[in-house]
């Protein structure tokens, strides 16, 4: 395909001879006389497309090639568009004013034609490296896209009945994150509710969260029990992530709530504490555990608290302690007195007034478990 080089100058013997001389070396050409004319080509939504390259005189009546320059770069599509000024001036001042307008080259008249020839090519490489890199990056973009949805479509929907609800806030740093959660009703009373985060962020952490949540309903309907179920995913962590360069952990906190029985059963692998709050006060649910994968063989030790009236668990990743301190005990402390504050408007506070005040750089997840 014939390369469209656009030729902007008032004056017709130079667009002729210039338009001959791209013809011989087989561009195509559009030639205008003026800088508003330019601008008006390439307002049409098809133009980014159709020009690969402008030639832009700097003296014209009216809006000036600098200006026109100017103009260019601030349009959509045209950030990366080559444009060569040429000018019958060679002051330094100007060719300066030039570059400063963004142009990718200046030359000066008379025009040197192998000189100009060479600076056509060498523009039109870099818009043709400029073009593949936009396809590889929408390449990419679809596929992250297509990803985020597979990931979105793996969020467990709220449970809600007369013994329990359960609902989350999920809010990635980018479109795909490494903090996920679940929850299944393994029996008519008993509820296994999950929440854990990967190490790191982007694809390497969100391809784990998804290899772990395609993992969790067998292993939660077949286990159940929390120890059992950490054990089982710190092996599968560890077969999968043994290498060197490969090695990963997540924390997790795992809860197992008996309805009947009115216990509720926990392993925490070294995740943030789960503030638990009733009509007796807040209790955390703290760490029972290293992180899974960081040991071939760790011990996890279950622990049980009784189900209370009212009972709500209030299950984070360190993505929301961030939005209050990067201190790990200030985060806790600060989050402990805005549940208080807020109550079952908690989540509501976070998505509408806490997270829009900051730019979080880190995925945020909070499952909120409220027990009747």
């Amino acid at each position: 395909m014939m390369m469209a080089i656009m030729i902007v100058d008032d004056e017709p013997v130079n667009t002729m001879v210039l338009e001959q001389l791209l013809h011989q070396h087989n561009y195509e050409t559009i030639a205008v006389s003026s800088g508003e004319d330019a601008l008006e080509l390439l307002m049409d939504p098809q133009a980014p497309s159709r020009y690969d390259l402008v030639l832009l005189d700097v003296e014209m009546p009216g809006i000036s090639g600098i200006e026109t320059c100017k103009r260019i770069r601030q349009m959509a599509g045209y950030e990366e568009l080559p444009v060569i000024m040429v000018s019958g001036r060679t002051e330094e001042k100007q060719i300066a004013e030039g570059l400063d307008a963004e142009a990718s080259d200046y030359t000066t008249k008379p025009i040197k034609i192998t000189e100009l020839l060479a600076r056509i090519r060498s523009a039109l490489r870099y818009k043709a490296a400029v073009d593949e890199r936009k396809k590889y990056e929408a390449r990419l973009q679809y596929d992250l896209d297509l990803a985020q949805k597979i990931q979105q479509s793996a969020l467990t929907p709220p449970i809600s009945n007369e013994e329990i609800d359960v609902r989350a806030l999920y809010l990635p740093s980018k479109k795909l994150a490494g903090d996920m959660y679940a929850w299944f009703q393994v029996a008519p009373d008993r509820y296994g509710v999950i929440i854990f985060d990967v190490m790191g962020h982007g694809v390497s952490s969100a391809l784990i969260t998804m290899g772990i949540r395609s993992i969790l309903p067998g292993l939660v309907g077949n286990v159940q029990y929390p120890a059992d179920v950490m054990s089982e995913l710190n092996r599968q962590m560890t077969f999968l992530f043994s290498g060197e360069d490969m090695q990963s952990y997540f924390t997790a906190v795992y809860c197992y709530i008996d309805t009947t029985r009115r216990r509720i059963e926990y392993v925490n692998a070294g995740h943030p504490p789960v503030i638990v709050t009733s009509d007796e006060g807040v209790c955390h649910l703290e760490t029972t555990g290293v992180p899974v994968g960081m040991f071939e063989e760790p011990n996890y030790e279950a622990k049980e608290i009784a189900l209370k009236p009212g009972m709500v668990l209030h299950m984070y990743t360190d993505g929301l302690m961030e939005c209050y301190s990067k201190d790990i005990d200030d985060g806790i402390r600060w989050l402990e007195k805005d549940i208080a504050t807020y109550g079952a408007g908690y989540a509501d506070h976070v998505a509408e007034r806490l997270v829009p005040k900051i730019e979080i750089d880190d995925d945020l997840c909070l499952v909120t478990v409220k027990l009747v």
